[in-house]
């Protein structure tokens, strides 16, 4: 337990020095209408715990040295992040990165190779899926970063999730791994939670979903593994169904589906709610879903197929009830951001 105090220290520090630098180097996150935050905020916090993750993960596991591809994969979102909290990247060049991220994914082993029911999927379906996967559940981490603390405090309980499974299936390295995740992620919502110090940016938001998108394939999709595929999709639903359903609704309100605004899930909720009520009801609604992974992960698939439909069912409501009159006609004559 010392190992990941000192875990949490460290992200502490090195948080503080990424508020510093950025304070020093006027790396803000400025507020604009498509934002909450009112002042200029220092963006680049998640580089602080990212280098917590990185010192303490190469000190307590051996994943860095065993799983080079993967760390060369991470590296890759790390530097696309940094870029875009620094110049504003354009999609296609975001998802440049992102495209070769997932490649070294899949030439390590890792890819998407069955989706369950025994289905083994053709390498090139394997790699397409895994390409979407993960340039999916990437973004997805990355379009819900938009509360103090929130992403901060659902990637907490996420990786508690993912560290679960490792602890039940004996693979010790990936739980290290994971509760150094955690730990730095506790020291960084020192300074994340409402009213924020520093944000985690994009270098802090991508690289979280990449975690989670490399974890849910080293949990699902290694040889010796008997973790369905669905699990993990239970465990990421809020990020997933945020994205779809903003996917949709840009579609059908003729708005670029790559152009952010203020009508996510968190936006609809901290319009009625405000925004600590919003991370509560969010935070609740996260434990929800990790606790049906972890209740149902020996049942049968088809019921866990089924909980899965009814767990996206529930976030569809909700998402109908408090944004669909709310906010689907007004977006037709006003513009999103």
């Amino acid at each position: 337990m010392i190992n990941f105090l000192i875990v949490f220290l460290l992200s502490i520090v090195f948080t503080l020095l990424m508020i510093k630098i950025s304070k020093k180097y006027g790396i803000y996150d400025y507020p604009n209408n498509r934002k909450i935050h009112k002042d200029p905020i220092p963006r680049i916090g998640g580089a602080g715990f990212l280098i917590s993750i990185f010192i303490s993960a190469v000190f307590l596991t051996d994943i860095f040295e065993k799983f080079t591809l993967f760390t060369i994969a991470m590296l890759i979102i790390i530097f696309e992040g940094l870029l875009d909290d620094l110049i504003n990247l354009h999609f296609s060049q975001k998802f440049i990165f992102e495209f070769f991220s997932a490649s070294f994914i899949f030439l390590s082993g890792f890819g998407v190779k069955t989706i369950g029911f025994d289905i083994i999927l053709h390498p090139a379906i394997s790699f397409i899926i895994t390409i979407i996967g993960f340039v999916g559940v990437i973004n997805a981490f990355n379009m819900i970063d938009g509360l103090d603390g929130l992403l901060t405090i659902l990637s907490i309980i996420i990786f508690l999730t993912f560290s679960y499974f490792f602890y039940i299936l004996n693979n010790f390295e990936l739980l290290k791994f994971s509760l150094c995740i955690v730990f730095s992620l506790l020291g960084f919502l020192v300074f994340n939670f409402p009213n924020a110090k520093t944000f985690m940016g994009d270098v802090g938001a991508l690289s979280l979903g990449f975690l989670s998108a490399s974890f849910s394939v080293f949990l699902t999709q290694s040889k010796s593994s008997m973790v369905p595929p669905i699990i993990p999709v239970i465990i990421l639903s809020i990020p997933i169904f945020d994205t779809i359903w903003t996917i949709i609704r840009r579609i059908l309100n003729n708005y670029p589906v790559f152009y952010s605004d203020k009508r996510h899930l968190h936006h609809i909720l901290y319009s009625k709610f405000g925004k600590i009520k919003t991370i509560i009801i969010l935070s609740a609604l996260q434990l929800f879903f990790s606790t049906i992974s972890i209740l149902f992960y020996k049942l049968n698939e088809i019921y866990l197929w089924i909980i899965a439909l009814f767990c996206f069912i529930f976030l569809g409501v909700l998402g109908y009830e408090k944004s669909y009159h709310i906010w689907f006609w007004r977006g037709r004559t006003t513009s999103s951001r």
